[in-house]
């Protein structure tokens, strides 16, 4: 490089970080509220998935309600199983332990199928009592499903309060 280039590197080389350094300033001052409010819209699409993960096992909870006295429920049996979602929502990989969420689904999803099936084995003999080994799997069922919502909700909220991790 000739003498005369060297200054006007470094002219360069000072520009660039001058503009580096504006860009950095610039974005702090403007960047925070786009970057909350892309969280915000994050946050939103996945409450909105969290929801319709849980609205299944809610309505299997209400569905659950007449067999916890012990008696066969009188009106027609709606399977719960075919319902429930299989999988975890997206966001469950962003979490503390992901394993322990992806299981539960498809846990509680086994115990409904059985709770269907033996709910309409006890109606198609017109039964008044349920068996006793059937009794505790509704019971059981009505529990994980709770234990379940439960454990999305605050993971979904420790989630939201650690700020999604990566956007």
């Amino acid at each position: 490089m000739a003498q005369s280039e060297i200054p006007v590197a470094l002219i360069g080389l000072g520009g660039a970080v001058a503009g580096a350094a504006a860009t950095v300033t610039v974005g702090r001052l403007t960047g925070r509220h786009s970057v909350q409010a892309a969280l915000m819209a994050k946050v939103d699409g996945f409450q909105d998935e969290l929801t319709t993960f849980c609205a299944p096992f809610v309505e299997a909870r209400v569905q659950l309600l007449p067999a916890l006295t012990g008696r066969t429920p009188v009106e027609p049996w709606r399977d719960l199983a075919p319902q429930m979602s299989r999988g975890a929502p997206r966001w469950t990989s962003m979490v503390a332990d992901p394993l322990r969420l992806w299981e539960m689904p498809g846990i509680v999803r086994r115990k409904a199928d059985y709770v269907d099936d033996e709910v309409r084995l006890h109606q198609s003999r017109a039964a008044d009592l349920l068996l006793p080994d059937v009794y505790a799997a509704i019971r059981e069922l009505h529990q994980d499903a709770k234990e379940l919502i439960d454990t999305y909700t605050r993971e979904f909220q420790r989630l939201a309060k650690r700020g999604m991790g990566v956007i």
